[in-house]
């Protein structure tokens, strides 16, 4: 099927090729009613305008555009952080959508369609359909994803490697002599959290360790689902209760010590646990956390550089002759980090490794 022209546009919407440039244009002569008719059958013809074009046309903008799924999104602050640190070297300034799980995405990107705005966006997003992102690179407008979770599209991406920091993970856990291992997940239709099991399950295998089914709970990182289903694993014999735990994330990481707490054991005597995420509050609740850092703040300046290469330099004479070709599908898998706080000790004293009890040593006086 040929690719829609403004006049197609024109003629699906009983306007004028004008009125669709007008729309395009976010021009006030357009009346709303008309406006969101227009953008309709966009959207309904999956029509998108050649942003190359428009920036020849409008001269080019010092605008990157920055979606994210929330401000208090606990990866953001650091990702931004990353983000300034590129843009502000290079002359360009960030405009931050906000667009959460809740609602489909769809309004905003017709707003940075119609706007013309922004000469390329990084987009962090979780549970939004990436089509229309891919459309839109595929139209002339530089996309780039940061940790986005499922990421397996014809995009540019910057992601950490999250099944290497399950294999780290766990490979500090077994250093320490724990052999019944348990793991609470998180949503498993996400790739990262596929990865950060089969991660838990090669360690074990790869230690000769068979891995037990009923070690592996689901979490989705519900806080309520993660302390009940952490509350049926301390709540198993003793010579059946894991030593320690591997949490996807940090806050699955707390309910798992909340509800080890609540059976009565301490951490990291009785248990140990290790998250993933290195957020800010891991090192501050008691006992600090160990947990597999995510580089959010490199993430951030890999993902802005990435997507100032494909955007390009303002002036095209700038582009010398010999310059090497942008990939157009970059997907970066960066390296995680091991941070070892106090919430992981030895297997308990009174714990083999497989899980058989052993008499407690006892001193008796004269």
């Amino acid at each position: 099927m040929a690719k829609l022209t403004i006049r197609d546009i024109a003629a699906l919407s009983g306007v004028s090729k004008s009125t669709v440039s007008l729309v395009l244009n976010n021009s006030p002569k357009v009346d709303p009613a008309t406006r969101r008719h227009v953008l309709a059958v966009m959207r309904r013809n999956r029509y998108v305008p050649s942003f190359a074009a428009t920036a020849l046309a409008k001269g080019s903008t010092r605008l990157i555009g920055m979606v994210v799924p929330g401000l208090s999104w606990h990866m953001v602050a650091s990702i931004n952080i990353g983000v300034a640190a590129v843009t502000e070297r290079s002359g360009f300034d960030i405009i931050l959508y906000t667009a959460t799980n809740d609602r489909d995405y769809g309004s905003l990107i017709d707003r940075i369609l119609t706007s013309s705005m922004v000469s390329g966006l990084l987009v962090v997003s979780h549970e939004q359909p990436l089509e229309p992102l891919v459309q839109l690179h595929s139209d002339g407008l530089p996309v780039v994803l940061v940790n986005t979770i499922d990421a397996d599209v014809a995009l540019p991406s910057v992601t950490a490697d999250n099944y290497d920091g399950a294999l780290t993970a766990m490979d500090h856990l077994l250093q320490l002599g724990h052999e019944r291992i348990a793991c609470v997940q998180g949503r498993m239709v996400y790739r990262c959290c596929q990865d950060r099991y089969r991660g838990y399950l090669d360690a074990l295998r790869s230690a000769g360790i068979q891995p037990d089914p009923e070690l592996t709970k689901p979490g989705d990182f519900l806080p309520e689902q993660i302390r009940a289903r952490s509350g049926e694993l301390f709540a198993l014999p003793p010579d059946q209760r894991p030593t320690a735990v591997f949490a996807h994330s940090d806050v699955t990481a707390y309910g798992v010590m909340t509800a080890a707490a609540e059976a009565g054991l301490r951490v990291p005597e009785d248990v140990s646990v290790i998250g993933f995420d290195d957020i800010e509050s891991a090192a501050q609740i008691r006992p600090p956390l160990t947990t597999i850092q995510q580089p959010f703040v490199d993430m951030g300046k890999r993902a802005a550089e990435l997507l100032l290469d494909a955007i390009g330099p303002a002036d095209p004479d700038a582009v010398s002759d010999d310059q090497e070709p942008v990939d157009e599908r970059p997907r970066l898998v960066m390296p995680t980090s091991l941070i070892v706080r106090a919430s992981c000790g030895p297997v308990p004293v009174t714990r083999s490794p497989r899980g058989r009890s052993q008499p407690s040593k006892t001193t008796s006086k004269a």
